[in-house]
């Protein structure tokens, strides 16, 4: 009759722990959150007697994936922490999702757990930046102005030369799409070139980075008419020659051509003519004032430069004379 009891009570017990489980939580993604292509969905289990069978069901616009299930066994107190990696490629349709986990242990079921999130595999495009690469600045202020296109945006970050600078940082768009950050180049002591990185993500923290040079350049340009001299007396009607020479801290590339404005004037100042440009390779700009062009007995040719930072160069003046 004990015996009986004993073999009864064992069963009892045996049954109870069968149908007995602990808890699941799942600590990512939370409700309403962004995924990218890459993510870890972590869990906690607490209660657990032996082997646990995980299962995650995924369910979008392009169906239904199953993931596991996989085993995963519980510490001396229980407690189970994994993961369980969910990944989408970048041709997965993007949109809501629905995640179901789910779990069993020695045949019970736990009570599973959903999750509502939205998939987005695309990273951030950049429309358009300013300044543009390769350019020349001269400051003391430098708007740097992005206009970015993501539906998701979550925040930007902007270095130059690979560290921080004030306000480089945010989290929201201007009405256009656009976030600018203020770049204060007085601290730079040297002129010279600057590197200026750009870091963007959305909220799937889907990440995009755009890195470009700029030329800081605070110093005019000097310019030189080299001809004609102020002691050259020219031919009446003879083709003349205009030369006109530009340094700007022995940089090659900064002055462009339409900085380069060469003028006749006569000697009170009013304009003949702007000189016709024939040439302008390594800062050295070249005219021509043709033969059949009426000139006074003496004339100005003046020259003004302005470099592609901004600076502008002192006016140079050389008069002429015919005959």
């Amino acid at each position: 009759m004990k015996l009986r009891l004993l073999f009864a009570l064992f069963a009892l017990l045996t049954t109870a722990m069968a149908g007995a489980v602990g808890t699941l939580t799942v600590t990512s993604p939370t409700e309403g959150a962004f995924l990218g292509g890459t993510n870890s969905l972590k869990f906690n289990i607490t209660g657990a007697q032996v082997e646990v069978q995980v299962t995650v069901t995924v369910t979008g616009p392009g169906g239904t994936t199953t993931i596991g299930p996989q085993p995963f066994t519980p510490d001396t107190d229980g407690h189970i922490t994994g993961i369980i990696p969910v990944n989408f490629s970048q041709s997965s349709p993007e949109g809501p999702y629905t995640i179901v986990v789910s779990a069993t242990e020695n045949g019970a079921s736990y009570v599973p757990v959903t999750i509502h999130v939205t998939v987005d595999v695309t990273k951030p495009k950049f429309y358009d930046f300013n300044p543009i690469a390769d350019s020349f600045v001269r400051g003391p202020n430098v708007p740097i102005v992005v206009k970015v296109i993501d539906a998701n945006f979550k925040n930007y970050k902007v270095q130059v030369n690979g560290q921080d600078i004030p306000n480089n940082t945010g989290t929201t768009l201007d009405s256009d799409n656009t976030f600018t950050v203020p770049w204060n180049v007085t601290g730079i002591l040297q002129d010279g070139a600057q590197s200026i990185s750009i870091d963007v993500k959305d909220q799937a923290d889907n990440d995009a980075t755009q890195s470009f040079t700029v030329t800081i350049d605070r110093v005019a340009p000097t310019t030189t008419i080299t001809y004609p001299r102020s002691d050259t007396r020219v031919r009446p009607h003879s083709t003349i020659p205009i030369t006109v020479d530009i340094n700007d801290s022995g940089q090659s590339n900064s002055v462009a051509v339409t900085g380069v404005d060469v003028v006749l004037q006569n000697m009170s100042g009013h304009l003949i003519m702007r000189v016709p440009r024939t040439s302008f390779q390594s800062n050295r700009w070249t005219g021509r004032i043709l033969s059949s062009t009426n000139l006074p007995h003496q004339f100005k040719v003046v020259a003004n430069t302005v470099d592609k930072a901004g600076n502008v160069g002192v006016t140079q003046t050389t008069v002429v004379t015919v005959g």
